[in-house]
């Protein structure tokens, strides 16, 4: 196992989950909780039955639980299943921890425990004994020549090219947030097709120096139905010399996949199935499923008939604001609003 000082890497976790090799104890801690909910979620995908979930899988806080409980949960033997998971997370914010020095000499075969917190005291029990017997992986903020190979590897993972002056003006706009620079790949990735390479003109168009008026994020306003917030993004859009066209090409992307995860949910596919429609981005899927709620089942495809009128309008070199209010409109309201009773942005 990956000892407290190395480098954090997240491939070799997953390889051995997928071989189904589990160790009976982690811990992780660390700044950068993006790797560490990667980890944690590949791990649940492979370690964890789905029809079996409720008996097997158990996710707390530490702020819910003491040491004595956990040991009591991990001791407990999986039903109709090889293991069970038991994930604690703010471990740091457990009450009498420091039970957890006796289970960690000798843990239950049949239960992975994993515990999870921002920063530990590594010199103090029981993170001195958990360091004593290899099971801490502390995940660090990455620094800059770090987080510029990561972007790199990131889109060799998602078999995608960007060429180097582009990772360096996506790392110069967003920072060293995996999070955030992974949301903003997304959006790249949704105007690029594929296997066209991502040119820093790309980067700067779509990520842009003011990420607030964006059309990716007048996609999640109108979506999270924020008609006044939409209107204004919209209006900043079209006065800077945005195609209603294009802005219209990246809104039916957007609730092409809310549709699919919609389409998932009837299905009652698992979260972890789900994120394949987000770049396996789990803030972005978190993010998508909130703003699914305010769309009603059929909603969503009245939606794509809105979009493609206000397409034709717009390739007919209609009003453009008239037409972005227009469709802004009907879509948060769910209901078809007539040219004439639409105020001009």
């Amino acid at each position: 196992m990956a000892k407290s000082k190395e480098k954090f890497n997240v491939e070799p976790f997953i390889s051995s989950f997928k071989k189904g090799q589990f160790a009976p104890l982690y811990f992780f801690c660390g700044e950068e909780t993006f790797l560490i909910d990667e980890v944690v979620d590949a791990l649940i995908t492979h370690a964890v039955d789905p029809t079996m979930r409720e008996f097997n899988f158990d996710l707390l806080h530490g702020n819910e639980i003491d040491g004595k409980k956990i040991v009591s949960l991990a001791s407990s033997y999986p039903m109709m299943a090889d293991r069970r998971v038991v994930i604690i997370k703010d471990f740091d914010k457990v009450k009498d921890k420091d039970v957890l020095e006796a289970y960690a000499e000798h843990p239950s075969a049949t239960t992975t425990l994993v515990m999870i917190a921002h920063s530990a005291d590594l010199r103090k029990k029981p993170y001195s004994v958990f360091k004593k017997l290899g099971i801490i992986h502390e995940a660090s903020e990455l620094r800059d020549y770090e987080t510029v190979a990561w972007i790199e590897s990131r889109m060799k993972k998602m078999k995608r090219t960007m060429e180097p002056a582009a990772v360096q003006l996506l790392f110069g706009y967003v920072g060293s947030s995996m999070r955030e620079l992974l949301n903003e790949i997304e959006k790249v990735l949704l105007t690029i097709p594929e296997g066209s390479v991502i040119t820093a003109k790309d980067i700067e168009r779509v990520v842009g120096v003011s990420r607030e008026f964006t059309p990716f994020e007048l996609s999640n306003k109108i979506a999270e139905k924020k008609v006044a917030k939409a209107m204004e993004i919209a209006e900043r859009l079209i006065s800077s010399g945005e195609s209603p066209v294009g802005l219209i090409a990246v809104l039916t992307l957007h609730f092409v996949k809310l549709w699919k995860l919609q389409d998932a949910q009837r299905q009652k596919k698992s979260d972890q199935e789900m994120l394949r429609f987000t770049y396996f981005n789990q803030f972005a899927l978190k993010e998508s499923l909130e703003q699914l709620k305010n769309f009603r089942p059929g909603e969503i495809e009245n939606v794509f008939v809105l979009l493609a009128e206000a397409d034709l309008a717009a390739k007919s070199s209609g009003d453009s604001k008239l037409i972005m209010t227009k469709l802004i409109s009907e879509i948060v309201s769910g209901t078809i609003v007539h040219a004439e009773e639409t105020a001009v942005l």
